[in-house]
């Protein structure tokens, strides 16, 4: 009682968080979250910290304080990376065999094995679609244990996220009007560059406009829009699709799980697209949120903070 914050916690990040949190106001975006690692003796983990700040605000609406939650979560996060650790090894121990056995299934059907029917021809492209489908399963798996070890901050830069959100409109387009669907990038504000890493950018962004898409009948629309906001910049993929019950929402950033309804159970897809995404966003320090109903469409909101906010 009565110290600075700094006597007591020798944290920089933590004071930054902190400081942070007294210049914000009670309107907006006030919660800020970060995991931090503390310093331990050499070639030993330290403890991590998962750390909750929010303003302080009076009845008059002034920001007389903060309060600051620390929760130690360092045994989760080691729980995590032995099994991050299993996911990957196993993942990149089946890829290999499994695009052997694709090659052998082209041949057959390109006929370069001999002759094969209609029929043949019928049941051997099923089994392939399959197979890509485990490829594709065992490249994700080892992209989401990528992702959680950290190793993408190893390639963050300022990045100018309205170029990111062109290219990935203009790459999908062409799968939009397959459905004759209307994919349109708004027209952006000027936007405050992001400390980010840009093949992991589009693919969140890629991700979000092809669920966008693949989750929206034909003749359906796609927006994308982006602004600046308490300081984060933040991106919306927006559809009219099939939307999401409620007790769908707390549940869709969570590996493997997927809608199962009528309007669902032909969209192909392995449940973890929308992990990898959420796994990108918090490390680059960000977050994401959901706004959908039922045959209402559904908008994704992506908010990466900038530098200095």
């Amino acid at each position: 009682m009565g110290r600075e914050v700094g006597e007591v916690i020798q944290n920089a990040q933590i004071e930054q968080m902190i400081e942070r949190a007294l210049v914000r106001s009670g309107d907006g975006l006030v919660e800020l979250t970060e995991e931090i690692c503390c310093e331990a003796e050499a070639g030993k983990m330290g403890p991590i910290l998962n750390a909750r700040c929010i303003p302080y605000i009076d009845r008059a609406g002034r920001n007389v304080g903060t309060i600051t939650v620390l929760h130690d979560i360092t045994a989760l996060k080691r729980m995590d990376q032995v099994k991050s650790e299993f996911v990957s090894m196993v993942s990149h121990e089946i890829r290999s065999p499994l695009n052997s056995v694709l090659a052998q299934m082209q041949i057959i059907l390109d006929g370069l094995a001999g002759e094969v029917t209609a029929r043949q021809q019928e049941i051997l492209g099923r089994a392939s679609a399959k197979v890509k489908s485990l490829v594709s399963l065992s490249s994700e798996l080892l992209d989401l244990a990528r992702i959680e070890s950290g190793l993408i901050s190893q390639e963050k830069e300022h990045l100018n996220l309205s170029d990111v959100l062109a290219d990935q409109v203009a790459f999908h387009t062409a799968k939009a009007q397959a459905k004759k669907m209307a994919l349109t990038l708004e027209p952006l504000p000027k936007l405050t560059p992001v400390f980010a890493d840009r093949r992991n950018m589009e693919e969140v962004f890629s991700n979000l406009i092809s669920n966008a898409i693949s989750y929206t009948p034909e003749g359906g629309t796609v927006t994308v829009s982006a602004a600046m906001e308490s300081g984060y910049l933040r991106a919306s993929v927006s559809d009219n699709g099939i939307g999401m019950a409620p007790e769908d929402l707390g549940h869709i950033f969570k590996r493997f799980y997927r809608i199962k309804t009528d309007q669902t159970r032909f969209i192909i897809g392995t449940g973890l697209g929308l992990a990898i995404v959420k796994s990108i966003v918090e490390a680059h320090n960000g977050f994401i949120r959901v706004e959908s109903e039922p045959n209402r469409g559904s908008t994704f909101h992506v908010y990466i903070p900038c530098p200095g906010s």
